[in-house]
């Protein structure tokens, strides 16, 4: 079967910085329009042309997620997808259609489906949440043989996926357009609740627990638009798919929709399976996501956690950075450790055991400034630090500035009626990881930089 997958040159040695991304096409000129726009957005994009034949391809890259952009009347298609998950079996990156074939939701040909007509900033929220969930899922999976393996953990993972079925909130009129979707989302067995106000889709959306949001834009873009904008700057309701539902002859805000956080736009005229499809691929995504979200909360153990900040101990980090840095060496992608040294402006007049909990909660605000496959561990009473799989030094300093601004902001109880709450400072620390080193050599260039500091030398005396 690879063999439909024409040859390509070796990979260079040169570790990629950015994710990357191989769109597999038979549309060379749409595709790429798609690849210029990711490209802008920091992905690295490789086309591969089919020409009947083969798939063709300039460079060889290893795709952290792959697009297929295909015509809807081509006839390999299963074939072609089956070479491509053959050709990159060692990597298992998430395949994508963009295909008008509403039937395609329910086959294994791709992980994720995209109906045209799609937009280009749609289709790059599509890649970069299949990216994040592969990535969950493979640091998911190797703490657990972290866990397994070095401390004689046994993690089993439940699945929650079919144990209710899926909720949906609808939001607006009553249009008949919108009673059509509801209906029929109801025969397959789909929860509906509707809101008729953006004052009650709020009450609901605060109280419960949605798998994703459809809203009726058919007469304008409001409120769809504050709705959906609001909930991107809510942490709790950040994922939760938001669809609006629209008049083709006259929606003409597709760019400011998604900029908005729309993670989808569905003409009214659609056939209803096709919407009911779109509905429920972007639930299912929810879905998964907590799913995965709730598996690394439930990931450890006493003898992995620090048992003050609840984020992992200095044996668990040692343990698992070793298997990391060998992870990342096979798929020769970067990693780095910002290092992170806190000490307390509290005065003598503030009891230690105040300054031990602010030390503490430092650990549960990292977990919540980086991502869920990120790693944080407390290696010592006042040193975190955070690794980051697939990022280059680079890319940490924005994240490093985003930490330290919050934290060094953040303020502490001083359990002292005649004293205000105080703060704690930080000193940073980011490297990133050699091939040639071993992973404890690398951990201890993290800790050591903390005692590394460069003067200025005026030279012009």
């Amino acid at each position: 079967m690879p063999e439909i997958y024409s040859q390509v040159p070796e990979k260079t040695k040169k570790a990629p910085s950015l994710h990357s991304v191989l769109i597999a096409t038979d549309n060379r000129e749409a595709a790429q329009s798609v690849s210029l726009y990711l490209e802008d957005i920091g992905y690295t994009v490789e086309i591969a042309f089919y020409d009947g034949k083969k798939l063709n391809a300039q460079k060889n890259i290893s795709p952290n997620a792959i697009l297929c952009y295909f015509s809807e009347d081509i006839s390999d298609l299963s074939l072609i997808c089956e070479a491509l998950r053959v050709h990159y079996k060692k990597l298992n990156p998430p395949i994508i259609g963009a295909i008008g074939d509403e039937d395609a939701v329910q086959t294994d040909l791709f992980d994720s489906v995209i109906f045209p007509p799609a937009h280009h900033s749609q289709i790059a929220t599509r890649v970069n949440s299949m990216v994040r969930l592969q990535e969950m899922e493979n640091e998911i999976a190797a703490r657990v043989a972290t866990l397994s393996e070095s401390f004689a953990v046994q993690t089993t993972l439940k699945d929650n996926m079919i144990e209710t079925g899926y909720r949906i909130l609808f939001i607006g009129q009553a249009s008949p357009d919108f009673m059509v979707i509801i209906n029929a989302l109801q025969k397959k067995n789909v929860e509906v609740v509707a809101a008729f106000t953006s004052f009650s889709a709020f009450d609901y959306l605060h109280e419960e627990t949605f798998d994703a949001v459809v809203m009726n834009a058919l007469e304008g873009p409001e409120p769809a638009m504050t709705i959906s904008e609001t909930m991107r700057k809510n942490s709790r309701l950040y994922h939760v798919p938001t669809l609006f539902l629209v008049n083709e002859d006259n929606f003409v805000d597709h760019a400011t929709a998604f900029e908005r956080g729309a993670r989808d736009i569905i003409s009214a005229k659609s056939p209803e399976p096709e919407i009911s499809a779109r509905i429920l691929e972007l639930a299912n995504y929810h879905r998964i996501h907590n799913q995965l979200k709730n598996e690394f909360g439930s990931l450890g153990g006493e003898n992995c956690l620090d048992s003050e900040s609840k984020v992992f101990n200095q044996a668990f980090f040692e343990a698992h950075m070793k298997r990391t840095c060998e992870t990342n060496i096979a798929r020769g992608t970067n990693l780095s450790i910002i290092a992170l040294k806190l000490k307390s402006n509290a005065g003598p007049d503030v009891v230690k055991a105040r300054e031990d909990r602010a030390y503490a909660q430092v650990g549960s605000m990292l977990k919540n400034l980086v991502r869920m496959h990120d790693v944080v561990a407390r290696l010592d009473f006042d040193t975190y630090m955070v690794a980051f799989s697939g990022l280059p030094k680079s890319m940490t300093y924005s994240i490093q500035s985003r930490i330290m601004s919050i934290v060094q902001c953040a303020a502490f109880e001083s359990g002292n009626a005649n004293k205000v709450a105080f703060t704690i400072n930080m000193d940073c620390n980011i490297v990133e990881f050699n091939p040639e080193e071993t992973s404890g050599n690398f951990i201890n260039r993290a800790y050591n930089g903390f005692n590394t500091r460069a003067f200025p030398i005026d030279k012009s005396a």
